[in-house]
């Protein structure tokens, strides 16, 4: 493996465009130079704010040239790349990490808040080869609502859009797991997507876990290199990397790892509840 592989072909992008997603999470987009690289849904990049820091981002949008990822401002570099305008520069590395597999007849996909940027691409992808895809939008309000304009304006045969949001201000009012179990119990599924807060994906790997249904999930974990080096992102007690293993997980390998759905650790590895 040369260097550029190992380090993720890193390059200086230009903002070409800034997308206001909901009233706080923004796209930014950019073109890259190289468009021969290859890429998965739920793959993602590591974003260089120059004079800030270097953060891991799920890729939402991958139109080569044209690439983009979805932010929500909750800490310093994230307010930096949300504040960011068009002809600004960024450095990027990647696509790293696994990926989610498409290998589902009948799918359900369900994205909490901005866990729906890496689905955004996936949700794309299934229909892409004919499978039948049904996408829940879960968020705390109408307003919180990610990409939900958007897909309401897909017309295809084999895509249903359901929201769920917690104050009942758009579709069904309720938690995003009470939403699933009726939607497992009203259709088949072959596979359920997810992506979100962790103690949500926790309640959909139980509600799944004796079933039939594949589950594959994609895991946050503070990241520092991207691409193994550091260890930072290692799971208990496994040791797998969430930047090279991850950070797709099927429920296989979620039975695993002892810290899912309880701790994280920080960045200098101190272990945090949810």
């Amino acid at each position: 493996m040369n260097m550029d592989n190992l380090v993720g072909n890193p390059q200086s992008v230009k903002v070409s465009e800034v997308v206001h997603e909901t009233l706080s999470a923004r796209t930014i987009i950019f073109n890259i130079k190289r468009p021969s690289f290859t890429f998965m849904p739920g793959q993602f990049l590591m974003i260089w704010i120059p004079e800030i820091d270097e953060i891991p981002m799920s890729i939402s949008l991958w139109e080569p040239p044209k690439v983009g990822v979805t932010v929500l401002p909750i800490g310093e570099a994230t307010e930096a790349l949300s504040s960011l305008h068009q002809n600004d520069w960024v450095g990027i590395r990647g696509p790293f990490g696994s990926s989610f597999t498409l290998d589902s007849k009948s799918a359900l996909v369900v994205g909490g808040g901005v866990g729906m940027a890496p689905l955004r691409p996936l949700v794309y992808s299934l229909l892409s080869n004919d499978v039948n895809v049904t996408l829940l939008i879960a968020a705390k309000t109408r307003d919180d609502l990610m990409f939900f304009a958007e897909f309401s304006q897909v017309k295809n045969s084999r895509f249903t859009l359901k929201t769920s949001t917690d104050d009942g201000s758009e579709g069904i009012k309720g938690l995003a797991t009470d939403v699933v179990k009726e939607l497992l119990k009203e259709s088949k599924y072959d596979t359920l997507y997810t992506c979100g807060p962790e103690l949500m994906i926790y309640g959909f790997y139980n509600t799944v876990k004796e079933s039939k249904i594949s589950f594959q999930a994609s895991l946050e974990r503070y990241m520092k290199c991207g691409c193994g080096l550091c260890g930072t992102c290692a799971l208990d007690p496994t040791g797998s990397l969430v930047c090279v293993e991850g950070p797709i997980y099927t429920g296989k390998h979620l039975t695993k790892i002892s810290e899912f759905g309880k701790y994280h650790r920080d960045a200098v590895g101190v272990k945090k509840k949810f």
